[in-house]
């Protein structure tokens, strides 16, 4: 039980890196484009940082609570999170450059 409370805690720390650098870039460039001029690049570093740190927050209540299924709960909505926000900023990565 123990390796799996570290493993919650590096997905913890990794979810308040995330949310805060996408937060944090909200009127800065990201990848050479500018978020600000980017309506869907805004919206989904905007979305995508403040669920970071919601599913960051429920993390740390996991941690507190240690109810197992809680716990696979957050692992897994932060990974299928991760992934549905790396493919929006990619569309619009991608859809840029064209």
């Amino acid at each position: 039980m123990m390796i799996i409370n570290i493993l919650v805690a590096l997905a913890v720390l990794i979810a308040l890196y995330i949310g805060y650098y996408l937060l944090s870039h909200l009127h800065k460039t990201m990848f050479n484009i500018s978020v600000q001029d980017d309506p869907r690049l805004k919206g989904a570093a905007k979305n995508g940082g403040i669920m970071f740190i919601i599913l960051a927050a429920l993390g740390v209540l996991a941690l507190i609570i240690q109810n197992d299924i809680l716990i696979l709960v957050v692992l897994l909505w932060m990974t299928a999170h991760g992934l549905v926000v790396e493919f929006a900023i990619l569309n619009v990565i991608n859809h840029k450059q064209r």
